[in-house]
């Protein structure tokens, strides 16, 4: 009754049709998100965070739909671990579904969204499917609790040195728990204004479409380039 969130792809004329499901084939087919990639809030937030510009820049890069996952964003270990499950949950779901077996599965983390990303990545590399892409931005970096227990496709990771919420969850008795870097990521330092302050920095990249363009796109792999006419 709706249309397809998905825009279609000039090379699968039945994707082109925005009010077609699953290829005008619904007894063979289902298609209950349609979603290649998830975006994942940080803690004490939702997802509001990830705006509607960011959004449709993101799905065009890999003409891929684009699913926003929602978790508690409670403070503690606990409610990572359960988000990581569920997320994880969510996506061997999408991947069981015929057509979807081999398709990349994209995971981008904002703040500690980042590191339920990095979990979920670990029970999916146990169910033997491998992320494809990961990228986690003004995630605290604490290697102790959470870490690739494998290695996926490619994970990128996004800072700046304003940010204070990274560091030390804008408390001072959390100063030093945390890291700007990955060990083993490629790690992209943003240049921020001095017009942020350290909670405005922690805020101001991950859904910033400018950002994206001049300091994450280029190093993202095998993303869709519009063909020249």
């Amino acid at each position: 009754m709706s249309e397809d969130t998905v825009k279609g792809q000039v090379d699968n004329p039945l994707t082109l049709n925005r009010y077609t499901y699953t290829h005008n084939n619904p007894v063979r087919y289902i298609d209950p998100t349609g979603h290649d990639a998830w975006l994942v809030h940080g803690t004490f937030s939702d997802n509001s965070t990830w705006k509607d510009d960011f959004v449709t820049y993101f799905k065009g890069l890999y003409k891929e739909d684009v699913r926003k996952f929602e978790w508690s964003g409670d403070n503690d270990n606990t409610a990572r671990v359960k988000a990581a499950q569920s997320l994880a949950a969510d996506i061997m779901n999408w991947r069981s579904i015929k057509g979807n077996e081999k398709k990349p599965i994209r995971l981008i983390g904002h703040s500690h969204g980042g590191n339920v990303s990095i979990l979920a990545a670990n029970v999916l590399e146990h169910e033997g499917i491998q992320v494809e892409t990961l990228v986690t931005i003004a995630t605290p970096v604490r290697e102790l609790e959470y870490y690739l227990e494998y290695p996926v496709g490619q994970h990128l990771h996004v800072y700046n040195e304003r940010d204070g919420v990274q560091v030390n969850g804008g408390s001072v008795w959390l100063l030093g728990e945390a890291k700007r870097e990955f060990t083993n990521a490629a790690n992209i330092k943003i240049e921020v204004g001095e017009e942020y302050d350290p909670i405005a920095a922690h805020s101001a990249m991950h859904s910033n479409v400018e950002t994206w363009k001049k300091y994450i796109t280029p190093y993202l792999e095998k993303f869709y380039v519009e063909p020249k006419r």
